[in-house]
């Protein structure tokens, strides 16, 4: 199995950081923070890039709130734009690739290019060619990312992730959500 290293560089590098900027703030350009950045953005991803740098950064103190959706009730933990937001997506930008080469082509729901029609479409084709088969089973795991082991995840991220920078940046705090900590 492949491992990487040297990543922690390029979560830090201003054209990540940019292209961060741009995927955090669609839809929340009226909020007051991505004006801020919009307005210097030089100056406020140049913060960004010396906390990770200098591994000082701490991650905010979430808001949690519950959210009606679909009929379900959802509880959402969510973190400030700046410097939280930008930072996750520059970390994702620069990690998802790895993960994604690691999924299953039969893995759907909320991947890109992968979504849930998609999904539907292969599950149609394989009932059309498999007479045999006639049933198909959806299922739900009721609070499913909470659920998750932290420990069994570090130990699956540290199998394929060998940069010690990136490794030491996974913490997990109260309530079960995993976050990037440096320092």
């Amino acid at each position: 199995m492949k491992r990487y290293g040297n990543l922690y560089d390029k979560i830090y590098d201003m054209g990540n950081l940019i292209t961060a900027h741009h995927n955090a703030r669609k839809g929340k350009t009226q909020y007051h923070e991505v004006m801020m950045v919009d307005g210097d953005p030089e100056k406020y991803l140049g913060q960004i890039q010396v906390i990770l740098r200098e591994k000082i950064y701490r991650t905010s103190k979430y808001t949690v709130f519950s959210k009606m959706d679909k009929k379900k009730e959802r509880e959402i933990f969510a973190l400030p734009y700046y410097p939280d937001r930008i930072i996750q997506w520059a970390v994702v930008q620069v990690l998802e690739p790895i993960w994604m080469q690691t999924l299953i082509s039969g893995t759907y729901s909320s991947l890109k290019g992968r979504g849930i029609h998609r999904g539907l479409q292969k599950l149609q084709k394989d009932l059309q060619q498999r007479a045999e088969c006639k049933y198909c089973l959806k299922l739900d795991v009721k609070k499913f990312y909470p659920s998750i082991n932290h420990e069994v995840l570090k130990s699956v991220i540290r199998h394929k992730i060998k940069d010690p920078d990136v490794l030491i940046s996974i913490h997990t705090p109260a309530r079960g959500v995993t976050v990037l900590h440096c320092g």
